[in-house]
């Protein structure tokens, strides 16, 4: 087994990981790149072959990574799945005794905590870790890391967490670190929905919006969705990075934080333009083409056709 150095400790490093999407690809070969012995698997054969093709050790199925990582101390298994039904049936039987499951994905918290405690019963761990900064970020091993779960859990997988992180916040037990992430999105869809208004509004007013957003970045209003997102709008350029119908899905997982989530008003007006882009067939673009809304509510292009 490799020793992945983090810091100043020495760890027996091989890690599995469960789900090759966007995000779980470029999870792994960080890992890869910090010195784990990554075993990777994914449901699709052709998202295994794709991953295989960009050097990510890859098997067949499940049962094969979880004999890979049977002998660490603890197993440490990585999840990147769309939700949390698919990461119970990924890692809920099968996992060796002790296995540490560090779920990357974006799940609702209730599900986090159920699981968990499922996982309890057989002998084994979960540490939710949703992480945000897209596929750039986790390749590059500087994710934001949101991470909840007991302290002798988060202890065992700190080398891991740390290998994918430029930020790593401890929120809390089992669940908050979910709950820290439908905070991300409310902030992250809101945040889309306005910048798409403030560039749309300055076009329909006759003023450069190349030139409003590069003023905006220098106050108070500058932020990193203005910088990157507002740049896409502008380009026109909505390859996806976050699919817009990924952001229905936590948009709904925000609003099952409250028994009225109307409460949110911003954020449900903000949703409402995130929902009307995957009605209109766009669901598979980046979701900053939420402009797309709102230029047609306006009546303007910001971008010459």
């Amino acid at each position: 087994m490799h020793i992945a150095r983090v810091g100043e400790e020495e760890q027996v490093a091989s890690v599995g990981v469960i789900g090759l999407g966007s995000m779980g690809v470029p999870i792994a070969l960080a890992l890869r790149d910090a010195g784990f012995t990554v075993t990777a698997t994914s449901r699709s054969a052709a998202t295994r072959e794709a991953a295989a093709g960009r050097g990510v050790p890859v098997v067949d199925g499940i049962p094969e990574v979880a004999r890979a990582v049977e002998e660490g101390e603890p197993p440490v298994v990585v999840t990147s799945l769309p939700a949390g039904p698919q990461v119970r049936d990924a890692v809920l039987d099968g996992m060796p005794p002790g296995t540490v499951v560090v779920d990357t994905s974006t799940c609702a918290p209730s599900d986090s905590r159920a699981l968990a405690a499922e996982l309890a019963e057989r002998g084994r761990g979960l540490v939710d870790a949703p992480v945000s900064g897209g596929p750039t970020a986790a390749r590059s091993g500087t994710l934001a890391v949101m991470a909840g779960g007991s302290a002798e859990h988060l202890d065992a997988v700190d080398p891991v967490l740390r290998a994918l992180a430029g930020r790593l916040v401890v929120c809390g037990e089992s669940g908050a670190g979910q709950i820290a992430k439908a905070c991300n999105q409310l902030v992250v869809v809101s945040t889309i929905g306005t910048v798409a208004e403030a560039l749309a509004l300055a076009a329909k007013l006759g003023a450069d919006p190349v030139a409003v957003r590069e003023a905006l970045l220098g106050g108070y209003a500058s932020s990193r969705i203005l910088e990157l997102h507002g740049q896409r709008m502008l380009d026109g350029d909505f390859r996806p990075g976050g699919a817009a119908h990924h952001q229905v899905k936590d948009i709904e997982i925000v609003r099952q934080l409250l028994d009225d989530p109307s409460a949110l008003e911003v954020f449900e007006a903000a949703a409402g333009t995130m929902e009307q882009l995957v009605a209109d067939g766009h669901g598979e673009l980046d979701h900053s083409a939420a402009v797309k809304v709102v230029e047609q509510r306006l009546g303007v292009r910001l971008r010459p056709d």
